[in-house]
């Protein structure tokens, strides 16, 4: 070991600013993103869902219409059973080369 590299002083390679001072006037006023398509914010919620964020979808109640009826309404105390589903949702059948492919972590598919 070199002396002069154990009696050199170290020196770190982060540097530290200090004690950060809190601004006297920060504006929390609300106001809309530079980016955004209209200038200005919504009023209410209501209108920010119903104009802005109809992705989620609407925000008024459902219909009780045949479309929004689910699939499938299980009985109180009743089980629905995976294989009363069609073959399609069934568990797929594992090839020979998959299993030697986990077996041995990967190795098997470049050998």
């Amino acid at each position: 070991m070199h002396a002069t590299r154990v009696l050199a002083r170290r020196t770190p390679l982060i540097h530290f600013l200090g004690k950060r001072s809190i601004p006297e006037a920060i504006d929390h006023t609300p106001r809309p993103h530079p980016a955004s398509p209209s200038s200005s914010l919504p009023t209410s919620f209501k209108q920010y869902r119903e104009a802005i964020a109809n992705q989620h979808g609407p925000l008024a109640t459902r219909s009780a219409s045949s479309a929004s009826k689910p699939f499938f309404v299980a009985q109180p105390a009743s089980a629905y059973d995976r294989f009363l589903l069609p073959s399609r949702f069934g568990r797929l059948q594992w090839t020979p080369a998959e299993i030697a492919a986990v077996d041995s972590a990967g190795a098997s598919m470049f050998a």
